[in-house]
């Protein structure tokens, strides 16, 4: 959803109080609606935050989890309730990720540091580049570690590999092609892993814009050793996702743990990662949780490639690991932590 607001009546009319000690549970708008919304949201000139405003007295608090391309540039907006707003990574302002959006982006990144009254992050890290970037003050930063949803399982019955064309086992990436995820890095250290040994193994490259890598293969046959797939339907990530030997992210810049590592974890796949701080800050250096290399250098993923293909029980040791791991938090904390960040903000606001 583009947005989301506390406090809407629910069908039983039940409604948060402002004078309540314990923030009830809550329900937005309708998944519909919020679609039908999406536009005027993501238009840029204000439109959807018009709209917003009209509606604005039944709200107590207002939460836009992705406010990105929202505010109008020539016109200065102000909520006309308490506002919490999630900010994400800070590709903006380390890679040129965004296109010709980036200078937009960055002068409203800051706009909203400074109109919500509190900001959430998913990591220490990109929240401390935050506060030192856009001077944010503690009090009006908040960090909440995500986790997945409940792992759907697949049906033994799935025919995965038949579906797209797999001949082999594989190694799975699954994102946008930007250019901060380094899918060439991927791409080069798989081609030098392959050359270097005698696995027959594919790598499978999936999501959107991913089909436009097929060229640029080093060496890898399309169809034998590379798939790039492009936008695959959300009913067969699972089984993608279960189905591979390896979960590689090559990223530099995230929020946090990024999908691909939760949803690892998640199903009990091994995760090989990029060793930037927010991904470190929760899986450490110590290789229990995952492998980890420089983004930057196609031999160090093809080397936690070999680590990983050479030793497949410690392997399996670290994703049982991982798995327990990111089954200590659940979706439910999550919603309570931002239940809790809500709460304190309409206490101040009181």
């Amino acid at each position: 959803m583009s947005f989301s607001v506390v406090n809407k009546l629910s069908d039983s009319g039940r409604r948060f109080k402002r004078n309540r000690k314990l923030l009830k549970r809550f329900e937005g708008y309708e998944e519909t609606t919020c679609l039908d919304e999406q536009e005027k949201f993501r238009a840029g000139d204000g439109q959807g935050l018009r709209w917003l405003d009209e509606r604005a007295n039944q709200f107590d608090l207002l939460y836009l989890p992705y406010p990105y391309l929202t505010l109008p540039v020539k016109e200065d907006w102000r909520p006309a309730r308490p506002l919490v707003t999630t900010l994400h990574d800070l590709a903006h302002e380390q890679t040129d990720a965004w296109g010709d959006l980036t200078e937009n982006l960055k002068h409203e990144v800051r706009r909203w540091t400074q109109l919500a009254d509190l900001v959430i992050f998913s990591s220490d890290f990109v929240k401390n580049e935050a506060q030192r970037i856009y001077q944010l003050p503690e009090e009006r930063s908040k960090r909440i570690y995500l986790a997945p949803a409940q792992a759907e399982r697949v049906s033994p019955q799935s025919d995965i590999h038949g579906r797209y064309g797999l001949n082999k086992r594989y190694v799975f990436t699954l994102g946008w092609a930007a250019s901060h995820k380094m899918l060439d890095t991927i791409i080069e250290g798989f081609a030098i892993f392959r050359n270097k040994s005698d696995a027959n193994l594919a790598l499978v490259l999936a999501g959107p814009n991913t089909e436009s890598l097929a060229n640029n293969n080093y060496g890898l046959e399309p169809g034998e050793d590379i798939f790039a797939v492009g936008y695959v339907e959300a009913e067969d990530i699972p089984a993608l996702y279960q189905n591979a030997e390896a979960i590689v992210t090559a990223s530099i810049s995230e929020a946090g743990l990024n999908a691909m590592i939760l949803d690892a974890m998640n199903y009990e796949r091994p995760v090989i990662c990029s060793n930037i701080p927010q991904f470190i800050e929760r899986l450490g250096c110590d290789d229990t949780l995952a492998l980890t290399f420089d983004p930057y250098s196609p031999q160090a993923l093809a080397d936690a490639l070999a680590e990983h293909f050479q030793n497949p029980g410690k392997a399996r040791w670290r994703a049982r690991n991982a798995k327990r791991f990111i089954d200590s938090r659940t979706l439910s904390d999550v919603g309570m932590d931002y239940l809790a960040a809500f709460k304190s903000v309409l206490e101040k606001a009181a």
